[in-house]
């Protein structure tokens, strides 16, 4: 698509004396099919030139005008404000449908000789307790985001930053001395962690000693106490197993799962740096950074009992994964309930020096429920992402022998449609909105879902199957002449401007909702067309755009994670 936005620049610029490479950035598209399939605004020259933003968009498409055309542009029309332009269908057809034949795997990545390295931190469940729908946004909006980055060209490293480290598990090692059960223990472990870290609290309300015995047990983990490491590292390794079950589900993946625990060798050098710089100080026995002048309030690096926190052992993981990977960007994907959290590690560390700080992003979402409960681990009435997954298959199941009770591998596919309706759902709004699941809404098969997306693939699969023959490159574009075929074209052609978007916005929802534009566009096109009707060449032609549209849903559902099926 360079080529396209190369000639609307140039005539654009000629036109409106705006410098060409200015022009790139104002380039569009526009959000309805008869609105011209690129667009640029004129609202910010309309003061300087004294004019409206409508008479100033007739002047300059007027000018446009007075010369003749390139081939490629049918036309261009003014239209409240923007300059609209109109791409020849037969050589759009031939241009799009040509990319993505021969370089379907390429379209929409940048073509990087030295490749920016980004790291991608996500998912960062606490170990010894279960996976719940809360941890489903970092995983998945963090899993969707290192698949952008990495399609686009970018060396992507992701790391599961584990919460294996701190206060909460001397609690749990009192706990579980006090009330555990090694047979229990050995055969649901999680659960059996899960009810005693519940436990430990409703106790600590009766009795406040409790308090005292857990900072203690973790003051002996970090003193290297071997029967307190002992448990801890069987309660981590139980947690992994069921985390390495769970990511397989989800098609998550890490490159390294580096738990806090990970950095506690780093923290001492950490905190003497910032002791001789004299950017901490001693605040009743405990070790702070004051940032209140700053609007940050005051940070706490460590406890009165040498324990330390989680936000030093923050600034001792970013330090490490600069050394190690001299990364360009790093992206943090943490709900935004931290936000005060990052921006005292991110003044901090350009505090002592590290200028690459300002590569540093914390991408925030929103939460995520069922009904109106906010969700706590410590009460006990966390939702489980295993039951959420379940319960949405056994819905997905039902449905399934509704509509389809002969399909084969039910089990296989209701597996699948649940998986993509969970994952769709979740980054069906932008990341930083909540997110409330309803059952019949994200599995319904009309509307915008996922079963919806995945059923319109089967349906460009089932269409090729018909068909029955390789489809093939055609040689004469002047056979498209419909306006559903025009619009299917322009539809395919948008995918690398909004998997540019969804880069620089860090935004799943991006490529979501433009996997919902486009299904909703094919879709139109089937409606209209009996397409394995008719003359040959026109079954050939048409063929050939439900080959390209499924080239393309395939590449998104990749990208987002979500299953792909050959029968619904």
């Amino acid at each position: 698509m360079s080529n396209y936005h190369n000639i609307i620049a140039d005539l654009f610029s000629n036109a409106s004396g705006v410098p060409l490479l200015d022009v790139f950035d104002l380039i569009e598209f526009p959000p309805g099919e008869d609105q011209g399939d690129r667009a640029i605004p004129v609202f910010r020259f309309s003061k300087d030139h004294k004019q409206s933003p409508n008479d100033l968009a007739k002047a300059w498409a007027t000018e446009i005008n007075t010369k003749k055309l390139p081939s490629e542009i049918s036309r261009v029309e003014p239209a409240g404000g923007y300059v609209n332009f109109y791409f020849d269908t037969p050589r759009f057809a031939q241009s799009i449908t040509k990319e993505i034949w021969e370089r379907a795997d390429t379209f929409g990545k940048l073509k990087l000789d030295d490749p920016p390295v980004v790291v991608v931190e996500y998912s960062s469940p606490n170990i010894a307790k279960p996976f719940s729908i809360g941890h489903l946004r970092s995983t998945n909006i963090g899993a969707s985001i290192a698949r952008i980055m990495e399609y686009r060209g970018y060396k992507t490293i992701r790391i599961n930053h584990l919460g294996d480290w701190g206060t909460q598990f001397g609690k749990l090692i009192v706990a579980y001395k006090k009330w555990g059960n090694e047979s229990i223990l050995k055969k649901d472990p999680i659960q059996e962690l899960f009810k005693l870290y519940v436990k430990f609290h409703d106790e600590e309300s009766k009795d406040t000693s409790l308090s005292d015995q857990a900072r203690e047990a973790f003051t002996k983990l970090e003193q290297g106490d071997a029967e307190t490491k002992n448990l801890w590292n069987t309660f981590k390794q139980f947690t992994l197993d069921e985390l390495s079950t769970l990511y397989k589900r989800l098609g998550a993946s890490f490159d390294h799962l580096w738990g806090e625990s990970f950095y506690v060798e780093h923290m001492p050098k950490l905190l003497k740096l910032l002791e001789t710089e004299g950017f901490s100080k001693q605040s009743e026995g405990a070790t702070i950074v004051d940032l209140k002048d700053e609007g940050l309030g005051v940070a706490l690096l460590q406890k009165g009992d040498e324990s330390s926190l989680y936000l030093t052992r923050d600034l001792a993981a970013a330090i490490y994964r600069h050394e190690k990977f001299n990364f360009d960007q790093m992206i943090y994907v943490v709900g935004a309930e931290q936000r005060l959290h990052f921006q005292q590690l991110f003044k901090i560390l350009d505090m002592i020096g590290h200028t690459w700080v300002k590569n540093c992003e914390h991408v925030a979402f929103g939460s995520i429920s069922f009904g109106d409960e906010k969700m706590s681990t410590r009460k006990g009435n966390v939702v489980f992402l295993s039951d959420v997954l379940q319960q949405a298959k056994d819905e997905a199941l039902r449905i399934v022998n509704e509509k389809n009770e002969a399909l084969e591998n039910k089990e296989e596919a209701a597996e699948k449609i649940a998986l993509g309706a969970v994952l769709f759902a979740d980054i069906s709004a932008k990341r930083i909105k909540n997110v409330k699941f309803s059952w019949k809404e994200i599995l319904s098969f009309d509307g915008e879902t996922g079963p919806y997306l995945q059923y319109s693939l089967v349906r460009t699969k089932s269409l090729m199957a018909k068909f029955g023959k390789k489809v093939e490159m055609i040689s004469d574009f002047t056979i498209y002449k419909e306006k559903e075929e025009h619009n299917l074209v322009r539809a395919l052609s948008l995918f690398p401007l909004y998997l540019e978007r969804a880069e620089r916005e860090r935004e799943p929802f991006v490529v979501g909702q433009y996997l919902i534009d486009l299904t909703k566009t094919f879709n139109r096109f089937y409606n209209a067309h009996r397409i394995l009707d008719g003359d040959p060449e026109m079954i050939k032609a048409r063929m050939l755009l439900v080959h390209c549209t499924a080239e393309i849903l395939a590449k998104g559902f990749g990208i987002l994670g979500i299953p792909t099926l050959e029968r619904m």
